[in-house]
């Protein structure tokens, strides 16, 4: 995340001085589809959007004075994961478009300076305070936008900010993450861990009085500087800062901070669970589920590797493979004209004369043309289970090549993707919105396997089970399990949502592998040699569905 001042650029609010996406630029077109976008939010004609590589920038800023907003291409990745015209397509760049919506709430409610005299402390914080305003004015008369907001709090907000356990990094934390609770961008449920430590270092009476400050802070009129920075003299005194005295920042005296390590926790929880539901506890069961733990903590022995040039041209090969299966062909249909061009019907033709001739009104058609039609692509929904448990050891390096082979193909090609690992846990190796860049050599040495418990995990992070997209559940597996048939009902049960299974299977296995019903079942050795075959069947399974 950005310092909160980042909409206050050195440049200053009013500057005109902006970084053009140049047209050739594979990001063009997302800045001119969001800039139309942006416009129609803000209601503001002169709104420009551009969206280029920050190279290690903030995620997104903007000068409302001038209506240019910036937003980081890194938070999409690849220009061709989406259509940015197409509002189905938000979900498949959700951090980046939350992000572009908080400039655009900057665009419409910032609308007044910190006074250049200001101590610096006292400007830190009325900006602090201003971030949870203009969400909470936004969210008043666009509440359906809360879902991006959410997720942009995992780029927005940086833990690095709050670097110590100290009363200033504590209230600080306090401003990023509980006023976003009382805007009510982020739930209760999101918070539970960094406001626990929070309390713990500020106690419950001055936490109190600093939730006072920044709720009055979310009724504060658009223009009003004079209250804002009244708010932040009250904000220092509380926490016992005199800017009189102690002008500055305070400094950062601790080496470390738990509350750091809570809200990286929280925003990863956050950008594991997309969905506009809080996210339960990390590391808690689910209720529905007692006993089973859901991971985002990937064990230290699963090291990360860059892929091989095979593993990459065998990614590249399943993307083409995969674009093409998603493609259709104009629709052709003949329509009647009264004009060409086209084909000459001689009847109509001889009704039209009568018509005129009679001075009656011309209804008849006599021309027919055929007309071309585009037909959209449909959305593509991929989730990509990973066996884990001891008999997958031998084949646990080219499980891990086909994972990300599968993972990064289907995301190129504009599919929705999730992957995880199923043993004795179930941990989520790569959330929904997030493009795999490395490889990740998995370790196959659980005592058990969780397949059903992770079917139904992966369903909850894709809704694989509801109809309406095309979704594809690739297992990478032996199918040796404990419960052969739960699994078997598990699988049926997807099968008859319209949900296609495709089953990989080692191919140098000791033990045959076992086959279920309503899947597709190749075995491989190696994913980079039989990748055209993983992509047939995948076409395969897709038509089926």
């Amino acid at each position: 995340m950005t310092s909160v001042s980042a909409h206050r650029t050195s440049s200053g609010p009013h500057s005109t001085t902006t970084t053009s996406t140049p047209a050739a630029s594979p990001w063009a077109r997302w800045s001119a589809a969001w800039t139309t976008q942006a416009a129609r939010i803000t209601r503001r004609a002169d709104t420009t959007v551009t969206v280029t590589p920050a190279d290690g920038g903030p995620p997104g800023f903007s000068y409302p004075a001038t209506a240019q907003i910036h937003i980081d291409a890194d938070l999409i990745a690849d220009p061709t994961i989406a259509d940015p015209r197409r509002p189905a397509h938000r979900s498949k760049a959700p951090v980046a478009y939350g992000v572009l919506l908080h400039e655009c709430a900057h665009i419409i409610h910032s609308h007044w300076d910190p006074p250049p005299d200001l101590p610096p402390v006292v400007r830190e914080v009325a900006l602090l305070l201003e971030e949870s305003r203009v969400e909470r004015r936004y969210r008043d008369t666009r509440p359906r936008d809360r879902r991006w907001l959410r997720r942009a709090t995992t780029s927005i907000i940086d833990p690095a900010d709050t670097p110590t356990d100290t009363p200033w990094s504590a209230a600080y934390a306090a401003g990023l993450l509980l006023a976003r609770v009382d805007a009510k961008i982020l739930y209760p449920a999101d918070v539970r861990t960094p406001r626990r430590l929070i309390t713990k270092v500020l106690g419950r009476k001055r936490l109190k009085g600093l939730r006072d400050i920044w709720r009055e802070a979310q009724t504060v009129d658009d223009t009003d500087a004079a209250r804002m920075v009244d708010l932040a003299e009250r904000w220092c005194r509380r926490l016992g800062i005199d800017p009189t005295t102690s002008p500055g920042l305070p400094a950062d005296d601790a080496a470390t901070s738990t509350i750091a390590a809570a809200i990286a926790t929280t925003l990863d929880a956050i950008l594991l669970h997309p969905a506009d539901t809080p996210a339960p506890a990390h590391g808690s069961p689910r209720s529905e589920r007692p006993g089973i733990r859901v991971d985002t903590d990937v064990p230290i022995t699963w090291a990360e590797r860059d892929p091989t040039d095979a593993e990459r041209h065998a990614a590249n090969r399943l993307t083409a493979l995969l674009r093409r299966a998603r493609h259709r062909e104009p629709t052709r249909t003949r329509e009647p004209s009264t004009a060409p061009p086209g084909r000459l019907r001689t009847r109509a033709a001889v009704t039209l004369a009568a018509q005129q001739a009679s001075g009656a009104i011309p209804t008849a058609q006599p021309w027919q043309r055929t007309v071309h039609r585009r037909v959209p692509d449909p959305d593509l929904t991929v989730g990509i289970l990973i066996d884990a448990s001891g008999s997958m050891t031998a084949f646990a390096k080219p499980m891990s090549s086909a994972a990300w082979i599968v993972s990064h193909a289907a995301t190129r090609a504009g599919a929705t993707t999730a992957t995880l690992a199923y043993g004795d846990r179930i941990t989520v190796l790569i959330p929904p919105g997030r493009r795999p860049t490395k490889i990740r050599d998995m370790r196959a040495d659980a005592g058990t396997e969780r397949f059903v418990e992770a079917c139904a995990e992966a369903d909850r992070l894709l809704h694989l089970s509801t109809p309406g997209t095309a979704r594809l559940l690739v297992v990478v597996s032996d199918g040796h399990y404990t419960n052969p048939d739960e699994s078997q009902a598990t699988i049926t049960r997807l099968h008859h949502t319209g949900c296609a299974v495709l089953w990989l299977a080692p191919a140098n296995n000791s033990w045959p592998p076992q086959v279920f019903d309503h899947t597709t079942i190749i075995t491989i050795d190696d994913p980079t040699t039989c990748i055209d075959l993983i992509g047939r069947a995948t076409i395969n399974a897709l038509n089926r569905a």
